[in-house]
């Protein structure tokens, strides 16, 4: 009997896999081999394209940044933020002072080309609007940002310029430029702007005019306006633009060594849930100059919050890829927002740490990548850019609000790929294809048997 059963099973599970291929091949009488051609297609892991779509003229560009995790966190005097344009009408505020209610027009959420949006709501609720004064410094769900949340907030330029070649190089320019605040605007800088070139192999640039202010936390009266510097916010190692519509680049940070000149001496120490590095020495060189070098190295303090984001770029605005994934989070203490602590604008080791002095925090749209040198799964299912040479990062405590999918412009917030079929590796997609092959292979073995007789219909003498 229970022969009898075991075969009706299998002869039902057969019967099961041949309703599920409506288009299942024709086995012919007459093919002695009994042979039935199947071709399975692995889906692209990067989410923007499927192939490198080839040589292309690009018109509207656009390019997302959200700098890193510090650029929108809090901080003992207020926030960090990020405003599209320069300062009021000409980038001048007239001294180093945190802004107030009265100065709420030298702050522009748009300008130009030039956008900053914030993510609003959480999950799959969650949106972007653009950014305003009255919330540069609020989170997703309208609390003020503190040293362990940020803002989620991020740059978006738009109207790029350049080519895309068959090999996969890429160089596009954009117009117009974004200010990064510190402290509630004691201390500035600009880049404006950009330009991206990536050769055939995915190593390149991110460059862009950098101005800005002098400051001093020492003496608040010195205020004097930098000459514009060519610098390097981010370099990329390895990084392919490999969608037909864009992709996510990883900025080299992990390891990467750096001259601190007069400042606090770089620590070349993993923070937890993160790296030591440092950003492009010529930028870190033109931070000495505004006061700020020490935030865009390992420093010892709020480490976990420097690491560059990852740099967002759609070959056609009107097709974005959407946000960059959220990855590793803001820390929860240190100096850098601590009176007298060494990451204060102006630099220098004087003073000493918040005994708190730990990191680690919420997840944002900002920091290095999670998984090291192998990438992993971000926002949506994205394939997040490997950052070649890191060491893999262990995921930060959560201790802030959780990281939040900021919905793609123009696209429904929904995922594609339902979210069971995930994993940090990103095998879901794999795992679903194998899946899939493994039925079809079930299902041409069963087509086999019924004609040659080694299966029978357990009803059938």
């Amino acid at each position: 009997m229970s022969a009898l059963r075991a075969r009706a099973a299998l002869a039902a599970a057969a019967v099961l896999a041949l309703l599920a291929l409506p288009a299942a091949p024709a086995l012919a009488a007459d093919d002695p081999d009994d042979v039935i051609p199947l071709t399975v297609t692995v889906p692209p892991r990067d989410g923007a394209g499927d192939g490198d779509g080839g040589a292309a003229t690009l018109t509207d560009a656009e390019l997302r940044w959200a700098v890193n995790t510090e650029a929108g966190s809090g901080n003992y005097v207020g926030c960090n933020f990020l405003m599209a344009g320069t300062p009021g009408t000409d980038g001048d505020t007239g001294g180093s002072r945190v802004w107030d209610d009265g100065d709420a027009g030298l702050y522009h959420g748009r300008a130009g080309n030039v956008r900053v949006l914030r993510t609003v709501g959480t999950g799959a609720a969650a949106t972007q609007r653009q950014a305003t004064f009255g919330t540069r410094c609020t989170g997703p769900t309208g609390e003020k940002v503190t040293l362990s949340t940020t803002s989620g907030a991020e740059v978006v330029m738009t109207g790029g310029r350049g080519t895309r070649d068959a090999d996969g190089s890429v160089e596009i320019r954009w117009t117009g430029s974004f200010t990064v605040v510190f402290y509630g605007g004691m201390t500035y800088w600009w880049a404006g702007d950009p330009v991206l070139r990536l050769d055939a192999d995915g190593d390149g640039t991110l460059t862009a005019t950098a101005g800005g202010y002098a400051a001093d936390r020492e003496d608040v009266t010195r205020w004097g306006r930098l000459p514009a510097t060519r610098v390097t916010l981010a370099t990329f190692d390895g990084e392919k633009l490999t969608g037909s519509k864009g992709g996510f680049l990883q900025p080299a940070y992990c390891g990467v060594r750096v001259d601190a000149g007069d400042s606090a001496p770089q620590v070349r120490q993993d923070p937890a849930g993160s790296c030591w590095g440092s950003f492009p020495q010529n930028l870190v060189d033109f931070q000495q100059r505004t006061g700020q070098a020490s935030y865009w190295y390992s420093s010892g303090h709020r480490d976990a919050a420097k690491p560059p984001a990852v740099v967002g770029v759609s070959f056609d605005a009107a097709q974005s890829i959407g946000s960059t994934p959220p990855v590793s989070g803001v820390g929860t203490g240190g100096g850098a927002n601590t009176p007298g602590g060494a990451d204060q604008p102006g630099g220098g080791t004087s003073g000493t740490a918040d005994a708190a002095g730990t990191t680690g925090g919420a997840a944002g749209p900002g920091a290095a990548t999670r998984g090291g040198p192998g990438g992993g799964l971000g926002a949506a299912g994205l394939a997040t850019p490997r950052s070649p040479g890191a060491a893999t990062l262990a995921a930060a405590p959560l201790t802030a609000f959780p990281a939040v999918q900021a919905a793609t412009l123009g696209g429904g917030a929904t995922p594609l790929v339902p979210d069971l079929l995930r994993t940090a590796d990103g095998a879901g997609t794999d795992r679903l294809a194998v899946a899939t092959t493994g039925l079809l292979l079930a299902a041409s073995g069963a087509v086999v048997g019924f004609r040659r007789r080694w299966l029978v219909l357990p009803f059938r003498p």
